[in-house]
């Protein structure tokens, strides 16, 4: 496994397993508050079973728990590569007498 499969990865585990639990967690709070045969899409009833209306909730919540994360990634990923103070040999004293 080369290094850069090995980050991307890691990456993805970054971006995918929290996504996984904040979904469980959410669809524990979501359907302890709301019944799903009260739900409704765009005005209809949804003429599912109530073991898919969870699965599908599940899926959205882990959706948007993933768009979450990976934008997350993303942006510590811009910021790792951008030179900062950090990266000044003078401790960020450059042009200071």
């Amino acid at each position: 496994m080369g290094t850069n499969t090995g980050l991307l990865a890691r990456r993805l585990m970054w971006v995918i397993w929290p996504a996984f639990l904040v979904a469980a967690v959410a669809e524990l709070i979501f359907f302890s508050v709301f019944d799903p045969f009260d739900l409704h899409f765009f005005g209809a009833p949804l003429e599912m079973s109530r073991q898919s209306i969870y699965t599908m909730g599940f899926f959205g919540f882990w959706a948007l728990g993933i768009a979450s994360s990976a934008l997350t990634v993303f942006l510590e990923c811009g910021s790792t590569q951008a030179p900062g103070p950090a990266d000044d040999p003078e401790g960020g004293r450059a042009g200071a007498p």
